[in-house]
């Protein structure tokens, strides 16, 4: 198809026309202006591995775990412009990783925007040949499973809380031991889940499901299976415990599970062996059991979100993953990566950030970690033209909203970047820390030496203040 928008007379589909859809072997929904399914192929069906009659009706990010910025069918809405051959690597509320190529495109009925029509060309299968093909001249390990893409290599930054976090994630990855993972959300758990299964040297599956995606009701089945009859509706269906069998099941955000349903994960964890819903016969199971939490566990379980038991059971390796306030330091390095994939992405010949800009990412809290960073630069990258150089006025207004831009010009309230040139700071890490060094200064000052105070207006634990005061010989 060209890059036009589609001029159609009305989103009353004929039967003839939804069943000619079917017989594509090119995976084809619509949505209308507000983003909520009213088409949706057989071969999206066996791609996404969702019922039709499930997505009918739902909005978009009630089906697959996009949003506004990731997904190509809500671009193509907001900006009523076609979105083509965009690279996409998603995954379904129930779990199912999708790495795909799609194209969106509006319609129009006289003019006004009626819905979108996206066409999804599945290259997921394709992948595991690919990563075969590339791997003597990758210049980091791919990942041996397709659905598990990330390693330890490819998580960046240099802060020590994150090397001590990966060293002690390594170690535990050769035994298979349960693993927790706690962290705030957008500070890269998954990617952590994922590099655990690829250094572990398991050769089975990894199979991820978001606790807090899943209806209460609709859980126990698909994390479990389901028997025929169970009830209406219920087919015999294998659950993704049983798809994770001699993998990885990776249970993220588990603090969303309620009790009931955590109680029946422990017995099955206890025993090794699981009931499907509806089912009286016992299937042995076994699989590697990696969980996270976006609070601490003491939280969790002071709250009554996550059984104390299970807790046990789950965290015998327990690991918090750093937020990107506690790294600032890799707020530079993670900039630059990012700007490089949107500039292969959007075609763009960005070179970097302006010291504003700089600045500026170095003193907002980042409340979505590295996620949200991930988002300002592609927000930033949506809007420069011709530029190669990313300035403030390319940023969200969410950033100017919590950090005070005018202070950041004082230099009594933050380093002055080209005073950091002159005191000789030689490359990207030198600068860091040069940064990093005169805001603990100042916070220090500000706080009239008290150390809890210093640790909490930076965002940094005491632990990790201490660090680094006796790294940049602050006594």
């Amino acid at each position: 198809m060209s890059g036009q928008p589609i001029e159609v007379e009305s989103l009353n589909l004929s039967k003839t026309f939804t069943a000619m859809l079917d017989l594509l072997d090119d995976c084809i929904f619509i949505v209308d202006q507000k983003g909520y399914m009213v088409f949706y192929n057989r071969a999206n069906e066996k791609l996404d591995k969702l019922e039709r009659d499930f997505v009918i009706g739902r909005h978009i990010t009630e089906c697959f775990q996009l949003n506004e910025h990731t997904s190509v069918t809500l671009r193509a809405l907001r900006n009523r412009e076609p979105v083509l051959d965009v690279f996409q690597d998603y995954t379904t509320v129930q779990g199912h990783r999708v790495v795909s190529v799609s194209s969106s495109y509006p319609m129009f009925y006289k003019n006004e925007l009626i819905g979108a029509l996206t066409i999804t060309k599945d290259i997921t299968r394709f992948k595991k040949l690919l990563n075969i093909i590339n791997n003597e001249s990758a210049e980091v390990p791919l990942a041996k499973d397709p659905s598990a893409r990330y390693t330890f290599e490819q998580i960046i930054g240099q802060s020590p809380l994150l090397i001590n976090s990966i060293n002690i994630a390594r170690k535990a990855a050769k035994t298979d031991s349960p693993i927790l993972l706690f962290g705030e959300t957008g500070t890269g758990k998954e990617l952590f889940a994922q590099s655990i299964h690829n250094e572990s040297g398991i050769n089975g599956p990894f199979v991820s499901l978001n606790c807090a995606a899943i209806p209460e009701n609709l859980l126990e089945g698909i994390l479990f299976g389901t028997a025929k009859g169970a009830f209406t509706g219920s087919i015999e269906r294998a659950g993704l415990y049983e798809e994770a069998a001699n993998g990885t099941l990776f249970l993220d955000e588990l603090n969303s599970m309620n009790l009931s349903q955590q109680s029946k994960l422990l017995r099955v964890l206890e025993t090794g062996r699981l009931r499907r819903v509806g089912e009286t016969k016992e299937r042995i199971v076994k699989a590697r059991i990696i969980s996270a939490l976006n609070i601490s566990p003491i939280k969790a379980i002071e709250q009554g979100l996550i059984r104390q038991d299970l807790f046990y059971r789950l965290g015998v390796v327990t690991i918090k993953i750093p937020s990107l306030r506690e790294r600032r330091e890799d707020i530079p390095l993670l900039t630059d990566y990012f700007i490089n994939y949107y500039n292969s992405v959007f075609k763009r010949k960005v070179r970097g950030v302006s010291d504003e800009v700089i600045q500026i990412f170095l003193e907002y809290s980042w409340p979505g970690n590295v996620r949200e960073l991930r988002h300002a630069v592609e927000h930033a990258m949506n809007l420069i033209d011709k530029e190669e150089t990313i300035t403030k006025e390319h940023l969200p207004y969410l950033l100017f909203e919590k950090v005070n831009v005018n202070s950041l010009q004082d230099p009594g309230q933050a380093v002055d970047i080209a005073l950091a040139r002159e005191r000789g700071w030689k490359d990207l890490k030198s600068f860091v820390e040069a940064v990093e060094k005169e805001a603990i200064i100042n916070v220090l000052k500000d706080s009239n030496g008290n150390l809890n105070k210093t640790a909490k207006k930076l965002g940094l634990s005491r632990q990790n203040l201490d660090y680094k005061l006796k790294k940049y010989g602050l006594t």
